[in-house]
């Protein structure tokens, strides 16, 4: 996995000491799940994937087409929480560094081969998703790649400019489970989960060593989305 400097600027972290926080449970403002805004555009999207994927695909073109599913996550030093078994009656405890600096990943996996790309970077921005598009077309150049993403501002900014051998396809909006990237990191964030690091520079290595130990067999399980798979098999009909 290719590496950025994360640092930014020459402006330190904000940091407190560290605290003892209880194990994470719903918060007590949002008691449920917050509702998505539009619902039926998840189902309707998965029914016409391929009709959104051939769109994308120029009539001229002449490469293979390969799809991959593109996203991007943020770690940092503020420790993952997650839910602890204990005996009944014991709540447990997790000590937490409460520390605010960090780092993003960019990811394009690709579903029905478990291919991948990976670049970390220091911020999420048009700047630097336009850095990962040309490291992408870069590592895949004899195919026409599409990237299926979200919506995200970094992704739909006026600025960037496409390698040719790159086309974007948007998610709707309000709808991660559309993206099965989205997979990937949760995978990884629970290896994360309540380890502490003490430089960000030691926390990299250690997401750099996670993401090279999945098997391609493991990253086409993670994110093999049937009606997916569907809709790009659909394309060499």
């Amino acid at each position: 996995m290719a590496t950025a400097d994360p640092r930014r600027g020459g402006q330190g972290p904000r940091r407190s000491i560290r605290w003892c926080a209880r194990a994470s449970r719903p918060s007590s403002q949002w008691p449920v799940p917050v509702t998505q805004k539009n619902p039926e555009a998840i189902p309707l999207f998965q029914a016409s994937c391929h009709v959104h994927l051939q769109r994308a695909i120029p009539a001229t073109n002449t490469r293979p087409v390969r799809v991959f599913s593109q996203d991007d996550s943020r770690f940092g030093l503020l420790t993952i929480r997650r839910r602890c078994l204990t005996a009944r009656g014991v709540q447990p405890v997790g000590r937490v560094p409460h520390v605010f600096e960090w780092f993003y990943v960019y990811g394009a996996v690709e579903p029905t081969t478990g291919d991948r790309f990976f670049l970390e970077l220091p911020s999420l921005n048009a700047e630097m998703f336009q850095l990962f598009v040309d490291r992408f077309a870069q590592a895949f150049p004899a195919s026409l790649n599409l990237l299926l993403l979200d919506n995200s501002g970094a992704h739909t900014a006026q600025r960037l400019t496409l390698p040719a051998n790159v086309r974007l396809v948007f998610l709707p909006p309000y709808g991660p489970e559309l993206s099965p990237i989205e997979r990937v990191w949760r995978d990884l964030k629970d290896a994360l989960a309540w380890l502490q690091f003490s430089t960000l520079d030691g926390q990299q290595d250690h997401v750099a060593a996670l993401l090279r130990a999945y098997e391609a067999a493991t990253r086409q399980a993670l994110t093999g989305y049937t009606d997916l798979i569907e809709a790009i098999h659909a394309l060499y009909l």
